[in-house]
């Protein structure tokens, strides 16, 4: 998709404040002239090659220096935004991009458009418009930018590099194929089609069109459970008071993020912390310790009914108890059985292995494999005083929280909610419609087909009425995107 951008845009493109470089881009039909004018040269480097040039204030006399800065140029088509693109990458003070970005507004344009600052991901905008990112591309690298954790990045790095667009296109591709069948028989009918032919082409285009339902039906169950990449696996300490539960929050978290105490019961309510651990985004929450008995005051009861309903909503329960046992070791067994009946992952971490002998914590973990029916991987005996167990540790919550956001088989996918809701709301049900036709709806059929495979282009950005959502696709990028 082409259209005519006149204007020639420029704009920060790095962080704004204090830096060792700072990165300013132009882009549009007079990027040469904004570099000749700026560096007082008569021709461009050469495409893609970094060169050294002092930048000054256009029209000054005597000419004021700016800056010396790498420069870069890039000859459309073959660039970011498929139009000649220039970044200089100067020093980052904030006077010396100022006093950069002023002069380019100073800059007298060959074309005689004004020269302008770019809109939030205009340069983005462009480059779809040129067709050098599809949508599902864009939303790709405003996910990567957005991105905290490592497996948010190689998720976000599957959309932005293209993998997703080939995905739709092909699917795109299978039903206007599926279409131009049907459309032969509606033409032809009368003609070159029988009856015995005609109900064996539709059976043929039900077939193909069932293995794509199947296969979109997948990719989205799939895009729905590698979400919780973005929004955070939801995890819970659970625990007797005093196990060490706070303690080994504090070392996930690399800081002191909860109270550690002597003192049993002192976590009341859920201490909840956003944590990137192992390459995941974790939301966990530290809960109240659970124990029955007269010492439970009112306060301390609300904080332990806060955490059950909290385990209820978590996507995983780390337990965690003292390797000597304790007077609530049972309840806390009880409890974690309940979780394990209600196909809750669990991972229980046997604290304060240093307290005691090796085989007194070999005896708790058969009790604990025996009582709640876990697996022998699923308990590790840790000790947060003397740092042990806690690589195995975080291995096992790596691969547990790699099973929570992927279905076996299939890699992360993480796609926007316009997608989802074109897949959900448009494409699956015009296809599930056209499973429903026989051979004498041929006609309502093929325009089934026609809405799945107009869906499609709305995701990749291909479909009538895209217009309107552009807008706010490119309204959370930054200005320099």
């Amino acid at each position: 998709m082409l259209r005519n951008t006149k204007s020639t845009i420029y704009a920060l493109s790095s962080a704004s404040g204090r830096a060792a470089v700072s990165i300013i881009r132009v882009s549009g039909p007079d990027t040469s002239t904004v570099y000749k004018q700026l560096t007082n040269r008569t021709k461009t480097p050469p495409h893609r090659v970094a060169t050294l040039a002092t930048l000054k204030q256009p029209f000054s006399n005597p000419p004021k220096v700016l800056d010396h800065a790498l420069t870069l140029f890039f000859n459309g088509p073959k660039s970011y935004s498929g139009e000649d693109l220039l970044e200089l990458h100067v020093h980052g003070g904030p006077a010396v991009v100022r006093a950069v970005l002023d002069s380019i507004q100073r800059v007298k344009p060959s074309s005689g458009v004004p020269i302008r600052y770019a809109e939030p991901g205009e340069f983005s905008k462009r480059a779809f418009y040129n067709g050098k990112l599809d949508m599902t591309q864009i939303e790709g690298i405003g996910s990567m930018i957005e991105a905290e954790t490592e497996s948010q990045r190689q998720a976000s790095l599957e959309a932005s590099s293209g993998h997703s667009k080939k995905v739709y296109e092909a699917w795109r591709e299978g039903i206007v194929e599926n279409m131009a069948l049907l459309t032969a028989l509606i033409d032809f009918s009368d003609d070159n089609q029988g009856i015995d032919s005609g109900e064996v082409l539709v059976g043929k285009t039900k077939e193909n069109v069932g293995r794509l339902l199947k296969d979109i039906k997948n990719h989205l169950a799939q895009v729905q459970r590698s979400e919780i990449l973005r929004s955070g696996i939801v995890m819970s300490l659970l625990g007797a008071p005093n196990a060490g539960k706070s303690s080994l929050l504090n070392i996930l978290a690399k800081r002191n993020a909860a109270i550690v105490s002597e003192e049993a019961g002192t976590t009341r309510d859920v201490v909840e912390i956003g944590l990137d651990v192992a390459g995941y985004k974790v939301v966990l929450g530290d809960t109240a310790g659970l124990r029955g008995g007269e010492q439970v005051g009112m306060v301390e009861k609300e904080g332990i009914k806060r955490a059950r309903e909290r385990f209820q909503k978590s996507h995983m329960i780390m337990a965690v108890l003292p390797a000597d046992g304790c007077d609530h070791s049972s309840d806390i067994i009880a409890e974690l059985k309940q979780l394990h009946a209600a196909e809750k992952q669990i991972v229980v971490a046997i604290n304060k292995t240093d307290l005691v002998e090796d085989h007194v914590v070999e005896a708790f973990k058969n009790r604990l494999m025996e009582e709640i029916g876990l697996p022998r991987d699923s308990i590790i005996p840790v000790s947060c005083i003397a740092s042990s167990g806690l690589e195995t540790l975080l291995a096992k919550l790596s691969s547990e929280f790699s099973k929570i956001t992927t279905i076996e088989g299939s890699d992360p996918v993480l796609a926007s909610q316009r997608v989802k809701d074109n897949l959900i709301a448009t494409v699956i049900p015009a296809l599930e419609t056209f499973m429903e036709y026989d051979l004498e709806a041929v006609v309502f059929a093929t325009e089934e087909l026609r809405m799945a495979a107009e869906g499609i282009g709305m995701i990749t950005g291909q479909g009538i009425g895209i217009e309107e959502v552009l807008g706010a696709v490119f309204s959370k990028f930054c200005i320099g995107k």
